[in-house]
C-alpha cells in the first residue's frame, strides 16, 4: 500500500502541473495504461465516489469549506463530479461565484474532449466510446458528434448502397442502437433543464432564456416558472402571466404565489380607477 501511494503521488503532481487539457481520455488511458490501472483502479474508483457522494449533498457547508470542495473538483481530473455539483446546487444562490467557475470548467472540459473526439472516425463504435466516457456531463458534444455519424452513414449510403435480404426494411436501426440513442437524448434533456436552472441562479439572463425554453416547453414547471420571471423582468406581463398559470398548474409553488401577487396587484390598480 505504501508502494502505491507513492507511486500516486507523482502523477497527482503531474496532473496538477499539466492541466486536464492536457489529459488523455477516459478510453486512451484505458487502451494504454490497463497494467496500472488494474492496480490502482479500485483506489481511483473509491476517491471518484466520494468525490461524488460529497458534492451531490445539499448540506449547508461554511464558505471556507465551499471554497475547498470546488477547488478540490477544479484539481481533480474528471467532469463527471464537476456536474454534479452544478447540478445538486444548480439553484442555490449562495453558491453562484462557485457555480460560475465551475460551469466554465466544465465547459472548457468538455470543449477539449470535442476537439479530441473531431479527430476519430465518424462511426458508431467512436459514438460508443463518447457516450460510456463522456454522456453525463458532455450529452450536447455527443449529440453533435452523433450528427455527424449520422451524416458519415447517410453518405456510406448513397455512395454504395448495401445489400439487404427481400422484405427487409432499409436503413433499419438495431434496438441496442435505438435504446441508446433514447438515453443520449434524455441526456441532453436533462443537462437543458440544469443549465436552465443554474444560468437563472447565476442570473445570466440572456442563457437562462435560450436554456429554459426547450424544457418550459416540454413541461418543466421550474423552467416555467422561470421563463415567467424572465419574461416579467422584461416587460412581456401576458406572457410571464401564461408562464406562471402553467407552472402553477404543475405543482411550482413560487408560480402560484407570483400568480396570485398579480392579481393583487392589478384588483388593486382597478380599485384607484374606478369612479
Amino acid at each position: 500500500m505504501r508502494t502505491l501511494i507513492r507511486s500516486l503521488v507523482p502523477l497527482g503532481l503531474v496532473l496538477l502541473a499539466g492541466g486536464c487539457a492536457s489529459l488523455p481520455s477516459g478510453d486512451q488511458v484505458l487502451s494504454t495504461s490497463g497494467e496500472w490501472l488494474s492496480r490502482t483502479g479500485e483506489v481511483i474508483g473509491a476517491q471518484r465516489e466520494r468525490l461524488s457522494e460529497r458534492f451531490a449533498r445539499g448540506d449547508d457547508t461554511a464558505p471556507a469549506e465551499r471554497e475547498a470542495e470546488v477547488e478540490a473538483l477544479l484539481e481533480q481530473p474528471w467532469i463527471d463530479p464537476v456536474t454534479r455539483y452544478l447540478e445538486a446546487h444548480a439553484e442555490d444562490p449562495e453558491r453562484a461565484d462557485a457555480l460560475v467557475r465551475l460551469s466554465r470548467e466544465r465547459d472548457r472540459r468538455c470543449a477539449a474532449i470535442a476537439e479530441e473526439y473531431a479527430e476519430r472516425p465518424a462511426n458508431r463504435e467512436t459514438l460508443e466510446r463518447y457516450r460510456r466516457g463522456y454522456l453525463f456531463s458532455c450529452p450536447a458534444e455527443v449529440n453533435a458528434f452523433h450528427a455527424r455519424v449520422r451524416d458519415a452513414e447517410a453518405a456510406a449510403r448513397a455512395a454504395a448502397p448495401p445489400l439487404r435480404e427481400a422484405g427487409e426494411p432499409a436503413g433499419e436501426v438495431p434496438a441496442q442502437s435505438e435504446a441508446a440513442d433514447a438515453r443520449q437524448e434524455a441526456a441532453v434533456a436533462r443537462r437543458a433543464a440544469s443549465d436552465c436552472y443554474l444560468y437563472f441562479t447565476i442570473r445570466n439572463l440572456q442563457q437562462a432564456r435560450q436554456a429554459c425554453a426547450g424544457p418550459a416547453e416540454k413541461g418543466d414547471a421550474r423552467a416555467q416558472h422561470h421563463m415567467g420571471r424572465l419574461a416579467e423582468l422584461a416587460g412581456e406581463d401576458e406572457q410571464a402571466l401564461a408562464w406562471f398559470r402553467r407552472a402553477a398548474d404543475g405543482g411550482d409553488e413560487q408560480a402560484a404565489a407570483r400568480l396570485e401577487a398579480l392579481a393583487g396587484a392589478a384588483d388593486g390598480d382597478e380599485a384607484e380607477v374606478a369612479p
